[in-house]
């Protein structure tokens, strides 16, 4: 929702070569700024990075699986490389607005015995 109100507020057009068609329109976002999956790859990257006890090999597969789909973004033509940086940056604070609000089992299990 956030990556979806800063792109309503932006309303930065992605390098398209064609102009999107009515079915682009109903099925996709129209507006490239931030990326919206540049912003959710960094996110669920980080969440996994701090969550996740991984080995280095899959840390590093982690890390360049979110730059591939950041990279695929911009080569497809459907976002400009800031779009693609902002998305990353994007996705780095929502994962800190989640880890700051973030239950740990103990609070969420009396949260529920108190309901």
């Amino acid at each position: 929702m956030i990556v979806a109100g800063l792109q309503k507020l932006a309303k930065r057009k992605g390098p398209y070569d064609i102009n999107p068609g009515l079915l682009d329109y109903l099925t996709m976002d129209t507006y490239a700024f931030p990326a919206g999956h540049a912003s959710r790859v960094a996110m669920l990257s980080k969440f996994f990075l701090n969550h996740l006890v991984l080995a280095i090999p899959l840390r590093i597969l982690l890390v360049l699986w979110a730059l591939c789909v950041g990279f695929s973004r911009v080569m497809i033509g459907r976002h400009h490389i800031t779009d693609v940086l902002s998305g990353f940056v994007f996705g780095y604070l929502q994962f800190r607005l989640v880890e700051l609000i973030w239950m740990s089992s103990n609070t969420c299990q009396m949260l529920i015995s108190i309901w």
